[in-house]
């Protein structure tokens, strides 16, 4: 089974708002290409982050009939969708899958009663700046959990798909106190990074064979604010060494800082005060001891300039977002 995690840059921007696709000569070369690169690709189920909004004043705009919708467009074996809790904003958390290789369905976890571990839709408690006063939080897109049936017969499994707090400086007033928001975004992140540890916990003690994917924001060696805090979100997820049972799989590996950035990398970003562009690897797929890769290079990441896999369909990959997708190959 082939998982794909794949940040499609604001792909809400793309639907009128009653869930049809816009028809634009920009939204078909939009369409079009993601269409392509999920058909290059040739995932059975796909993580996806910016998606099209869900509306909860109206019930008008829908996540689901949005991808469904597409799919049918494109004529994709991808052609259900499933969201979770939806955000207060924009950029939905989805997945995207063949109903003929998997039954999806949303299974949230934690304690309606837990102060550190209730369901991501709720606030939740984290010590973050060492200090011994747990402060509180809430996920401004709350991570989707879901339930994967195998069609083929194979144990289910379980998915978690993210996408956690930017670490990105955007505004004037965010450069004047450039120390300040960089440190407090990095707290927001590693907390709910640490949010999403924890139910990855729950589900290790559980026996859940589980994935964790989506566009973490963040990534091994990424920045300073990891040498100052000793670790990467990412590193949050993954686990304690001093609990090999309980560490998820990378299979990605350690990425190295080349003359360009980070390599392997799925995104690439300007820098605000030298503006170069910088490569970043902050989309990620971890998996638990159970999942097993199905092959040693059974990971991919489809960056065209990286990747010879990929290099054909660089134009398709280009239009289709500012992120690069990754697939992994499960037994």
């Amino acid at each position: 089974m082939r998982l794909m995690s794949y940040n499609i840059e604001w792909f809400d921007d793309w639907f009128e708002d009653d869930n049809a696709l816009k028809t634009t000569p920009e939204a078909r070369t939009k369409f079009g290409a993601v269409a392509g690169v999920i058909r290059a690709a040739d995932p059975d189920i796909i993580g996806i982050t910016e998606g099209p909004n869900t509306t909860t004043t109206t019930g008008i705009r829908s996540t689901v009939a949005a991808l469904e919708n597409f799919a049918a467009a494109e004529g994709l074996r991808q052609s259900r969708a499933l969201i979770g809790f939806p955000s207060p904003g924009r950029q939905e958390i989805a997945l995207l899958y063949d109903p003929a290789v998997a039954g999806i369905a949303h299974d949230p976890g934690g304690s309606a009663r837990s102060k550190s571990n209730p369901p991501f839709d709720q606030e939740f408690k984290v010590d973050s700046d060492g200090d011994g006063i747990m402060e509180v939080y809430k996920h401004y897109r709350p991570p989707l959990e879901a339930k994967v049936t195998r069609l083929d017969g194979g144990a289910p499994f379980w998915i978690i798909v993210a996408h956690a707090k930017s670490k990105g400086i955007f505004t004037a007033m965010d450069r004047v106190h450039f120390e300040r928001t960089s440190d407090r975004n990095r707290r927001k992140l590693f907390a709910e990074c640490t949010s999403i540890r924890r139910r990855v916990e729950d589900w290790l003690k559980e026996g859940r064979p589980l994935a964790v994917m989506g566009d973490i924001n963040d990534g091994p060696g990424f920045d300073y604010y990891e040498s100052r805090f000793g670790r990467s979100a990412v590193e949050i997820i993954l686990g304690d060494l001093f609990d090999l049972d309980g560490l998820l799989c990378y299979p990605a590996g350690r990425p190295e800082f080349g003359r360009y950035g980070w390599e392997p990398s799925t995104a690439r970003f300007t820098d605000i005060f030298t503006g170069d562009k910088v490569n970043a690897l902050i989309d990620h797929i971890m998996i638990s001891q159970q999942l097993r890769p199905a092959s040693p290079g059974a990971l991919t990441i489809w960056n065209p300039y990286q990747s010879d896999i990929a290099k054909p369909f660089k134009a398709l990959l280009l239009d289709a977002s500012d992120h690069f997708p990754i697939t992994l190959d499960i037994a």
